[in-house]
């Protein structure tokens, strides 16, 4: 009983499949499967693990974001689900997963990604599984949520799981990377990112206070490529996507924009915007983001981007997501690390004590970089994947693009140290 319920699912059914065909097979409304292998999910007779039934216990999750195994994962969708994602696939489509064998109900799945990562589901697309949009407070090992990646834009499949890792070293609240072999109604799709979605969940994980303001900083889309980056002093602030906290009219978000409008370019700059930033994080933060070559974080691009702040100090801090778009040189995108877009960043470029404290943050992110031996990561991990990654049957890159992306990150991470060094003038 007691170990059903830290398990948070009923683990009578293991679908598996011989399928080999790229599409998705339905389950009719009943939940009944046309894929000969594929069980419907049972009726449980252990209640789902919830935040009531957890009490003090603290769910060991760690093994879900393990670096050395590959997870098996099966979503299993009725027909309606499936008619649904097609229609909306932002919405949530009742279905369930089995992870490693263990399977969960009544879980939410809908697709990720906009214009450069989404695909449908007939192709690779991201997925988000939420496990209690459909069962209240349900939980698989104390997590709320899981986002899929598809590493359509990554052929190398290891850039996400690097930048996460050294993000997490150098104390910026990242999230978790695992490796998974993902099927849909028992069709293979291939090699895919497990990445932990900030949530409350996450939050609690990171900060000693976890009931502040979470807001979503990517941009807002209006489809083909019409969008809206977000950044703070740019008259956006209400389109903040608020994820775990109250809604308190996005005054904390307009008080960093407030800061920034009245002393952007004066000596004023740097004190008034360390009352609502963390200036120490988001030093770390713009750091890592140009050590990885992130294009599409914060610093270049203004998007990718979670904001908390933290009840301890009311400060903003800004964690970092979707880290597909890494390794890239500033110039790929027309863009220049000596003439960042983030706002904040922008400020700090004028103000010498906040370049001084960014230079000093860059020599300490090259330290601990060295210090994790990142080029010994990429090894193992392409180890590890090199056969699923080949034989993904939905991949979108040649074969040989495997391994001269990783060939490249493997260069990069051996050279950006000097290059580093070089622009920031350190010895």
């Amino acid at each position: 009983m007691l170990a059903l319920l830290l398990l948070g699912c009923t683990t009578d059914a293991q679908p598996t499949s011989d399928t080999s065909s790229g599409d998705v097979e339905v389950l009719d409304d009943s939940g009944s499967s046309e894929v000969e292998g594929v069980e419907s999910v049972p009726d449980g007779e252990e209640p789902p693990v919830t935040e009531e039934s957890i009490g003090d216990h603290v769910l060991e999750d760690d093994w879900i974001f393990a670096d050395d195994v590959i997870h098996e994962i099966e979503i299993t969708l009725p027909e309606a689900s499936i008619a649904a994602l097609g229609e909306a696939p932002y919405s949530y489509a009742e279905g369930s997963v089995t992870f490693d064998g263990e399977v969960v109900p009544g879980i939410g799945v809908r697709l990720r990604g906009k214009i450069g990562s989404f695909r449908e589901l007939s192709g690779k697309p991201k997925f988000k599984l939420d496990f209690n949009q459909y069962i209240e407070d349900q939980r698989f090992y104390g997590l709320e949520t899981l986002s899929l990646n598809n590493s359509i834009v990554d052929c190398s499949y290891i850039k996400e799981h690097i930048g996460y890792a050294l993000f997490e070293a150098v104390g910026v609240p990242a999230s978790r990377t695992g490796i998974a072999q993902v099927q849909v109604n028992g069709a293979p799709y291939g090699l895919y990112a497990i990445i932990e979605v900030p949530d409350d969940r996450f939050v609690q994980r990171h900060y000693a206070e976890p009931d502040g303001n979470l807001y979503d900083g990517k941009y807002v889309w209006y489809g083909g490529y019409s969008h809206t980056l977000l950044d703070f002093a740019e008259g956006n602030d209400t389109l903040f996507q608020l994820e775990e906290g109250t809604d308190i009219g996005h005054a904390d978000i307009t008080a960093v924009s407030t800061a920034m409008y009245e002393t952007a370019g004066t000596a004023k700059f740097y004190d008034a915007t360390s009352e609502v930033v963390d200036w120490p994080l988001l030093h770390r933060l713009w750091a890592v983001e140009q050590y990885l070559g992130q294009n599409d974080g914060y610093g270049l691009n203004t998007n990718n981007y979670r904001v908390y702040f933290d009840p301890t100090d009311g400060r903003a801090d800004l964690i970092p997501w979707d880290l597909d778009y890494t390794f890239l040189y500033d110039w790929e995108w027309s863009l220049s690390w000596r003439s960042p877009s983030g706002r904040l960043l922008q400020g700090c470029f004028y103000d010498t004590a906040c370049m001084l404290a960014q230079q000093a943050a860059v020599a300490e992110v090259l330290e601990v970089a060295q210090e994790l031996d990142l080029v010994d990561q990429l090894n193992a991990l392409s180890v590890l994947i090199d056969d699923a990654a080949r034989n993904d049957p939905r991949r979108e890159c040649a074969e040989s693009s495997i391994e001269s992306e990783q060939t490249e990150v493997r260069a990069w991470l051996t050279t950006q140290d000097a290059t580093m060094r070089e622009f920031w003038q350190l010895k």
